[in-house]
């Protein structure tokens, strides 16, 4: 089987030590947009399985990468959507998860966990300060340990 993991990865690679387990789990290609300067030379038509990951920016999965999946072919394609935040929530993917529903694809799964959050974002700090303490070191052994369960658990799904 056939795989890519597209994520952006921006702030401190959080999102990218998720994407690297996964890839040793699924033996795919990864492709950091941050990294690349036409996105329109992905081409999903290869691929059985597709990974799109975020980190969260102001609460919000990257805009290049929901511009990303929404110029792509995805009828029919097994999908998975994983995100690190501050909060390590997976409410922050519903937007992702909703888009790939209208672009007709197949959805495997959903992962979310703590990353470093970035307090000097905010104007209110007092409150975002006491989240970046409680995210830091994220993420850690456990979240890669959850990581990993959840890919197993979507190649287990096909």
């Amino acid at each position: 089987m056939k795989s890519l993991i597209v994520y952006c990865s921006e702030y401190k690679s959080n999102t990218e030590k998720i994407a690297r387990i996964f890839a040793e789990k699924t033996d795919c290609e990864l492709i950091n947009i941050r990294n690349v300067m036409d996105v329109s030379d992905i081409n999903t038509e290869n691929y059985n399985l597709i990974g799109f990951g975020s980190g969260v920016y102001r609460e919000s999965i990257s805009p290049k990468l929901i511009k990303l999946v929404d110029k792509l072919n995805l009828t029919g394609k097994n999908v998975f959507v994983f995100s690190t935040s501050g909060a390590g929530m997976k409410y922050y993917n519903n937007s992702l998860i909703k888009l790939l529903d209208k672009k007709a694809a197949i959805n495997r799964g959903s992962f979310a966990c703590k990353g470093s959050f970035n307090a000097r974002e905010f104007t209110d700090k007092k409150i975002f300060e006491f989240m970046e303490k409680l995210s830091e070191g994220h993420p850690n052994d456990r979240d890669l340990k959850k990581a990993e369960k959840f890919i197993t658990t979507v190649l287990d799904s096909l």
